[in-house]
């Protein structure tokens, strides 16, 4: 029997002339209308995250193929998107990086307040700050997991049930943080296809980059040379941490060194 495929696509920015740092994350508005153009034509039933989610846990039955739009962090171009989304009956989750509404280039609350309360758009936590959440533990991995949570429920005064993890990056204790926080359901990347089978805490999602064309969104769509998402975190992930871990630990000797310099009075 065939495994029931549910590509979940994230985006980021939408815009003609990216931020600095996000052009390789910013799709042109032209290319997006044509993203638009072939999700429609898919023939797949649009679903928000907690949707997906709800299938997975079997508590709601998925009879045809589905397709999840969703967009990370927050960015102000999200607002006219997600609407556009909208004009063609394609439903979407949003999640914002709660540390950083109201900023230059971001979603302002009154933007938010005003998505969430639209049918067909969920909004969810994408963390306080955006950081590498598997580089954490205690009470600060508490505070970037339950704290985007609380901000956002204090904003929209509504429940927030899903969460994605900021880099994609999770491990078994952000994943724990994340259910102890009461939320229902996570989004991680993996550059998968998600299904049926797949973790309602890990859904797989597939990332669309700049350039990226609608010929190879179609395939994706059909679920076309992209892997299904795995159950287990695979050892390449587990490389990257330790990569990063590495990385950050010589930044911090570095300056650790050098503030030791200056105290000594060296050049």
């Amino acid at each position: 029997m065939d495994v029931l495929k549910v590509p979940v696509l994230v985006y980021h920015a939408i815009d003609v002339v990216p931020l600095a740092g996000l052009e390789r994350w910013t799709t042109p508005p032209p290319e997006f209308e044509q993203h638009l153009e072939v999700i429609a034509a898919s023939g797949r039933v649009p679903l928000t995250i907690s949707e997906l989610a709800d299938c997975l846990r079997g508590e709601r039955r998925l009879e045809r193929d589905a397709v999840a739009v969703t967009f990370d962090d927050g960015y102000a171009d999200t607002h006219d998107a997600v609407l556009e989304l909208l004009q063609r009956n394609i439903s979407s989750t949003v999640y914002v990086t709660t540390g950083t509404i109201g900023s230059p280039g971001m979603l302002s609350a009154a933007q938010l307040e005003q998505l969430a309360g639209l049918d067909g758009v969920e909004v969810g936590a994408h963390s306080v700050t955006h950081p590498h959440l598997d580089e954490l533990s205690g009470a600060r991995l508490d505070e970037e997991v339950a704290g985007s949570k609380r901000a956002l429920e204090s904003l929209l005064g509504a429940p927030v049930a899903s969460f994605a993890y900021p880099h994609g990056a999770h491990d078994r204790r952000s994943r724990a943080a994340v259910v102890r926080a009461g939320y229902d359901s996570a989004a991680a990347v993996k550059n998968a296809i998600s299904h049926l089978d797949d973790d309602p805490f890990a859904i797989a999602r597939w990332t669309v980059t700049a350039g990226t064309p609608a010929q190879r969104l179609a395939g994706v769509l059909r679920g076309e040379e992209v892997p299904v998402a795995w159950s287990r975190e695979r050892m390449r992930t587990r490389g990257y941490r330790a990569a990063r871990r590495s990385r950050r630990w010589l930044r911090e000797a570095g300056r650790r060194d050098r503030r030791g310099d200056e105290r000594a009075g060296a050049p």
